[in-house]
């Protein structure tokens, strides 16, 4: 709910035009919430230049003021990092701190959702990534021994590839002790989405994603999005093994490691389809 501090408030109306839900109203030349449909997003709070206003169910001693030289991006800059991003599967054998983990996760965390519902969870795995990984390839290997083929399915290519590969990696690890899955990987953070509160989980948990990946490359770490977690995260042998509750969907996973890898430049992209309407 929105709390405003009648003494502060000026009456600028800056609050009133900026809310999505049209929960706040100009009395006596003062702001007044209605809280009558209030999402709990926060633009009252981020518009207000007299600090005046607070959202009760949240900590606001976390809430920074604006300042340019630290809050400006340049464009860019962003640009090129985000060209110069490559999927790490050379990871080496020192711990990612916790610190690191957490800030991470608060890209995740203060990443925009829909209807500002944040149904965002997360799972760091870093002590048992050994056993989760042969939790992983066992489910993979049996998915790979049952799949079959459908000439039909215009996938059906790729599946089976993946079929294979699947295959290969458990005997890999198995027999030669060689981890294709994780790489491995000192850590790993499992998006998660509550079915209960997001009406599109895997826009929400990608979006959440994707700026994690981003602090993790800024934090100096060699990041890979698993797919193939993806596909095994609905077998009971891992929703049990890692607590996963039925309301709960695995959206994605990121490993996580320091690397010796060292690239030079920036890789070529097909060119981007565009229909201007």
């Amino acid at each position: 709910m929105i709390s405003i501090n009648k003494e502060k408030c000026i009456g600028c109306e800056l609050c009133v035009h900026d809310c999505q839900c049209s929960d706040i109203k100009i009395v006596n030349k003062k702001a007044v919430p209605l809280n009558n449909i209030c999402l709990s997003c926060g633009h009252c709070v981020a518009i207000c230049p007299q600090n005046a206003v607070s959202l009760n169910e949240y900590n606001m001693d976390e809430v920074t003021e604006y300042n340019m030289d630290t809050f400006h991006i340049n464009p860019e800059s962003v640009l090129n990092a985000i060209k110069f991003r490559r999927s790490t599967r050379n990871f080496k054998n020192t711990p990612v701190e916790k610190n690191i983990l957490e800030k991470i996760i608060e890209a995740g965390r203060f990443t925009p959702s829909g209807g500002n519902r944040q149904p965002m969870s997360y799972i760091v795995v870093r002590d048992k990534m050994d056993v989760l990984t042969k939790t992983t390839l066992d489910v993979l290997n049996d998915m790979g021994c049952r799949y079959v083929p459908d000439i039909n399915d215009p996938l059906d290519s790729n599946r089976r590839r993946y079929a294979t590969m699947w295959k290969m990696m458990h005997r890999q690890y198995a027999n030669k002790g060689i981890d294709l899955l994780f790489f491995n990987a000192p850590a790993m953070i499992i998006i998660l989405s509550d079915n209960n509160l997001s009406l599109n989980p895997l826009v929400d948990g990608g979006l959440a994603a994707s700026n994690m990946q981003t602090m993790a490359d800024a934090s100096g770490l060699g990041v890979c999005f698993n797919g193939f977690f993806k596909f095994a995260s609905e077998d009971e042998r891992i929703r049990t093994l890692l607590n996963i509750s039925d309301s709960k969907t695995v959206v994605t996973s990121l490993l996580l490691g320091y690397t010796d890898n060292k690239y030079c430049r920036t890789v070529p992209r097909k060119k981007a389809e565009i229909y201007w309407f």
